[in-house]
């Protein structure tokens, strides 16, 4: 896919860099003391780091150059990290579906901080509406054409065989129930539904797409829970 092509059509980001949490990070090299720092809000863990793909993970649109799914109660975070290449970069449509990926190390024509990233480095800067501060307005896919992965290719690597795909439920503990008996309180999980994938992160991302009332009812991605089904298959 050419680069006009990606400009016309490419709406989000999605990022996913495998870390241990026993290590503080593990790939992500938060150990450095010169070359990594990570600020946040007293006692609070970022999002990025709480799910159950042991990856950080987040969602940037980019036109508007904000984080998808983020609060004012989550607050602002600095994060600048020397990142082993491990990393899963995807370019997304805006319907979720995967355009283009490059596996391995940072597109930093794409994503600060830039050419002070040589392709090692990640930094995020996200405020506490969401928005990212360091993001240019003109955006540079020419990593994504020259290395990325056509669509073929990320079928391939997100989308294979039904057989080898797990099944998930996914829930979130945002929304309420009404009981028949209104007069009742209730408070339980809400069921946003089930999804295949090879990984949690792809069955978020194939439920969002067969079900985009999700994000319009106002449930957040990154309060979402997932865990595998069991079957006899």
């Amino acid at each position: 896919m050419d680069e006009n092509k990606l400009q016309q059509v490419a709406r989000y980001l999605h990022i996913a860099i495998p870390y241990d949490e026993d290590y503080g990070t593990g790939l992500i090299n938060f150990d450095d003391g010169v070359n990594t720092e990570l600020q946040c809000e007293d006692g609070f863990v970022p999002p990025m780091f709480n799910n159950d793909n042991r990856a950080l993970e987040v969602t940037v649109d980019l036109r508007e150059r904000r984080v998808l799914d983020w609060s004012e109660d989550k607050g602002y975070i600095h994060m600048w990290a020397k990142v082993i290449d491990s990393g899963i970069y995807t370019l997304l449509d805006a319907d979720m579906n995967p355009l283009c990926q490059i596996r391995g190390y940072v597109p930093n024509a794409l994503i600060p901080p830039y050419e002070r990233g040589f392709g090692d480095y990640l930094e995020l800067t996200i405020n506490h509406d969401g928005t990212l501060p360091d993001w240019k307005e003109l955006l540079d896919f020419s990593e994504f054409v020259k290395e990325g992965h056509e669509p073929e290719s990320i079928k391939k690597i997100l989308c294979s065989d039904d057989d080898s795909m797990n099944e998930y439920i996914i829930y979130t503990t945002e929304g309420h129930t009404i009981a028949p008996n209104e007069n009742v309180e209730v408070e339980n999980c809400q069921v946003l539904g089930c999804a295949r994938g090879k990984n949690p992160e792809e069955a978020k991302i194939n439920l969002l797409k067969n079900n985009p009332w999700i994000i319009e009812a106002g449930f957040r991605r990154s309060e979402f829970i997932v865990r595998q089904l069991m079957t006899n298959e």
